[in-house]
């Protein structure tokens, strides 16, 4: 099964978490990511309500980490507090009942990308030492600057090493905007999942995040957001390929209109 949902509070609804939740219900989507991009501001309590709350609406959680994160920066004091805000949303994620934590990895920093990787790894395997015991997943996310950690192949090669705590978050329109307007058709979508299944087993695309969006691009990458019909994202191809393919998990909407275009993609895969 594809649950359909948001990045954060849907833009119809009263702006806090709980309302969030009560209008992806009446708007018959499944899922909400609480995005934690600008800090965790919310106590224990307020977590361990919100957890209660979405269970009774049957509302899927994610989180995504703050975006102040760079595990391959050139000063050591930043990698620690990037791990360590990595690990403090794993922390309220768990209270709220959010299994997958979206994190940005970081930077190439004009460095060897062998070499970025492996700097990134180690950081990885520093935030696993700490929430060993969490019900959590952490989702690397594919991204859409070509300065940016995060193709598809390192993403996969994370979660091949370092093994199933770590997991892939697939963004098809960054995957879009990296390379430039390519990945855009049935054939590129079908083979981008055949090559996570390939990596990571048949389970993986049946347990799959997913974060799509219309996306403005220039020849180094993602430049912003679009809705997804004021863009070239090819999302009637998308969503059919994750339909023949039979992936199941969740659809998290990054367009500037959020619930809209969930809605018109739940709808797409439904008819």
């Amino acid at each position: 099964m594809l649950l359909f949902g948001t990045a954060g509070i849907p833009n119809s609804a009263k702006k806090d978490t709980f309302s969030g939740i009560m209008r992806l219900r009446e708007l018959g989507l499944q899922a909400m990511e609480l995005e934690f991009v600008h800090g965790i501001k919310i106590s224990h309590i307020s977590a361990q309500k919100i957890n209660t709350f979405s269970n009774k609406n049957n509302i899927t959680l994610s989180s995504h980490a703050p975006y102040y994160i760079n595990l391959n920066s050139l000063d050591k004091e930043k990698v620690e507090a990037s791990i360590n805000r990595i690990i403090k949303t794993a922390e309220i994620s768990q209270l709220c009942g959010a299994r997958n934590i979206v994190v940005h990895p970081g930077y190439y920093h004009n460095m060897d990308k062998l070499e970025t990787y492996n700097n990134i790894k180690k950081a990885l395997k520093r935030v696993l030492q700490e929430i060993q015991g969490y019900n959590v997943t952490i989702r690397i996310e594919t991204m859409g600057k070509q300065s940016q950690f995060g193709s598809l192949e390192e993403v996969l090669n994370l979660s091949q090493d370092l093994g199933p705590q770590i997991m892939p978050c697939i963004d098809f329109a960054h995957l879009h905007a990296r390379t430039v307007g390519k990945l855009n058709t049935y054939q590129e979508f079908c083979q981008i999942i055949d090559n996570i299944q390939h990596k990571l087993g048949k389970k993986s695309i049946k347990d799959l995040h997913i974060h799509i969006s219309g996306i403005k691009y220039s020849e180094k990458g993602e430049l912003y957001h679009l809705n997804l019909k004021e863009s070239d994202f090819n999302y009637i191809d998308f969503i059919k390929s994750l339909k023949d393919l039979e992936v199941e998990g969740i659809v998290i909407c990054e367009s500037p209109n959020l619930e809209d275009d969930a809605i018109m993609l739940k709808e797409l895969y439904y008819s």
